[in-house]
């Protein structure tokens, strides 16, 4: 957290030694990048959140039968301002009265990091899609799919591994840790479900993930 902290720091800084004698264009400027690292920073405590009480067991599981499509389009809406800021359209192609057995807090918060990376790695004026359809063992199987930078294999292969460091910088400068993904895998995982990864680099990205159906 120290990288985003200090960038805070030092904007707030600047602005609290000399707000009048900064240009007004300039200062705008200042206050979007103080937005957005306070929102990067917001969902790292989020997570390091989740993935403590994961470890230590004091998150409970309680899966019930969730209509899919509606938990998809909660999260694009709270991802949505961030797709409007760049231009990106977010399409939930889930199915309708789709419903599947989570426990749907777990579930959120796999949806939104995915929806989150999505847009994030995605530049002006692009595309992610949600979509879901039937798999092995009464399975679903969820895709979200971007059209944005993607990523080679070797960073691929190390996205799921909590012994690699694999924060990137997305399309506009946002932060990242790779925590996120993590705790995905954790979710999936508890579901009985598996996570996976399907990228080239300038193409674009899916990630795949199972969870029973309802």
């Amino acid at each position: 957290m120290r990288g985003p902290f200090q960038n805070l720091t030092g904007l707030t800084e600047l602005i609290a030694e000399d707000i009048t004698g900064i240009p007004q264009d300039k200062l705008s400027g200042m206050g979007k990048m103080m937005h957005a690292t306070s929102e990067n920073l917001f969902k790292l405590l989020d997570n390091l959140l989740e993935w403590a009480r994961m470890q230590q067991g004091a998150i409970s599981f309680e899966p019930v039968k969730t209509d899919l499509f509606r938990l998809v389009s909660q999260n694009i809406d709270l991802i949505g301002t961030r797709g409007k800021q760049k231009g990106i359209e977010i399409i939930n192609e889930a199915g309708q009265n789709r419903t599947v057995k989570a426990d749907a807090d777990m579930l959120n918060t796999v949806l939104r990091n995915l929806l989150s990376n999505a847009v994030k790695f995605t530049r002006q004026g692009g595309k992610v899609i949600v979509m879901a359809t039937e798999a092995e063992n009464n399975m679903i199987e969820v895709s979200v799919t971007d059209n944005g930078i993607g990523m080679p294999e070797a960073l691929s292969e190390k996205l799921f591994n909590v012994a690699e460091k694999v924060g990137r910088t997305g399309t506009d400068g946002e932060q990242g840790t790779g925590l996120g993904l993590l705790l995905c895998k954790e979710f999936v995982e508890k579901h009985g479900g598996r996570i996976r990864v399907e990228s080239e680099k300038e193409k674009g990205s899916t990630f795949y993930f199972t969870i029973p159906a309802a």
